[in-house]
């Protein structure tokens, strides 16, 4: 007696793997648009505007806020609020808000802008880039 299988059966297996790769790959096509339109209410709240009070900001104060997947600066400053994106137009690291200087550096290669986000110093040529708001009843309102 020999413990050699009959050569049907190396296919047999063969194509016991392949129909369970096979069923495997069409579960996984059928499961991801079912999982997709199951995550969409998720992108759906993305167009709702940021709002953020008025009462909220302190004088000379930024805060960092989230908007649509970007960074933005809101700052109270002397001449009313302003809306930042807090990426440095140089090579897009997030700037930082120094109260006590009143500007905002960039910590990659030293760019300096003051409160109204134009180039005070360094590689970079143009300001922070602005973001249009609307003041509603109490409150900065973005998007």
């Amino acid at each position: 007696m020999s413990n050699e299988r009959p050569p049907h059966e190396g296919r047999r297996e063969f194509l016991k793997v392949c129909i369970g790769g096979m069923s495997v790959v069409s579960a996984g096509m059928v499961a991801y648009p079912i999982a997709s339109f199951l995550a969409m209410p998720q992108q759906l709240g993305a167009n709702k505007p940021l709002e953020v009070a008025l009462s909220d900001l302190l004088p000379g104060q930024a805060q960092y806020v989230e908007f649509q997947g970007q960074q933005l600066i809101v700052l109270a400053g002397q001449e009313g609020p302003a809306v930042f994106s807090a990426s440095c137009p140089h090579l897009g690291c997030n700037v930082i808000w120094e109260t006590g200087d009143g500007m905002f550096h960039c910590p990659c290669h030293g760019a300096v802008f003051n409160g109204k986000g134009e180039v005070v110093r360094g590689p970079v040529s143009t300001g922070l880039e602005k973001v249009p708001f609307d003041i509603k009843e109490g409150k900065l309102v973005v998007g």
